[in-house]
């Protein structure tokens, strides 16, 4: 069964990313993307041709790069060019490839890519100040996408409710109804596999980038069951992401 499932999560690996390597000409022209996603929005998508008023243009050429804010809708149209000498560099990480942008050398942004064809150029931007987005990101897919309840709302007809009386801050008492079913089975939070390791302690995503996060998938009860086994009775998260730093968070808190 170990194998199997070994199997089976390596093979969706597969055919569900490439690290295929992109090279500075196939970025080659003009890109364009509306200025308010450019600097809101985490994943941006640049195109050839865009019908916006206020856009972010990025001119890519063979041994030179710039970028600039056009506003096409104002008499006569206004562009308004960077500062300085700017670079780009194209680096290749164990999740994916970087743009890193350098403004008079300085580093100014970094992308990841996403997604390039002859159209479009999806980039996902590096955020400092967000290290819990994939924390956040498998938070939601656990209560609102698997729809997992922590209490169990009904009884089976076997099992049986009992009455309790504790004490509480108030040197009162407070009473509750305590569940008592004739056989435990058990409410499990989704099986969470990253990089083919069964998580249990959650704090090991709040350090992970939703960035360097290239494969997540979820799978429902009658799915999970079929690939993971009793353990995934309440769904499946499957996640590739940074081999590198995943290692030192696995030293650090353990699976």
């Amino acid at each position: 069964m170990k194998n199997k499932i070994i199997l089976t999560l390596t093979f969706l690996f597969l055919i569900n990313f490439s690290f295929s390597q992109i090279k500075k000409k196939d970025l080659k022209g003009v890109w364009k993307t509306k200025k308010d996603l450019f600097y809101k929005a985490d994943t941006i998508k640049f195109y050839k041709k865009i019908n916006s008023c206020h856009q972010i243009v990025w001119i890519i050429e063979k041994r030179k790069f710039k970028s600039f804010e056009s506003s096409l809708c104002s008499e006569p149209t206004k562009n308004s060019v960077s500062v300085g000498i700017e670079k780009i560099k194209l680096k290749k990480k164990d999740y994916g490839q970087i743009i890193e942008l350098y403004q008079n050398s300085i580093l100014t942004d970094k992308f990841r890519i996403v997604e390039l064809n002859k159209t479009s150029l999806k980039l996902m931007r590096f955020d400092k100040l967000s290290e819990q987005k994939l924390y956040k990101y498998v938070d939601s897919l656990i209560f609102k996408v698997l729809k997992y309840k922590p209490k169990l709302d009904t009884l089976s007809k076997n099992d049986s409710i009992k009455k309790i009386t504790v004490p509480n801050k108030r040197h009162k008492t407070d009473d509750y109804i305590m569940r008592c079913p004739s056989t435990i089975i058990g409410n499990p939070e989704p099986l969470i596999i990253i990089n083919g390791y069964s998580i249990k302690n959650k704090n090991i995503l709040k350090e992970l980038l939703l960035v360097e996060t290239y494969f997540i998938k979820n799978f429902t009860k009658i799915e999970a069951v079929a690939l993971g086994g009793s353990k995934a009775i309440n769904g499946l998260i499957i996640i590739k992401t940074s081999e590198n730093r995943f290692k030192k968070l696995l030293k650090k808190y353990g699976r």
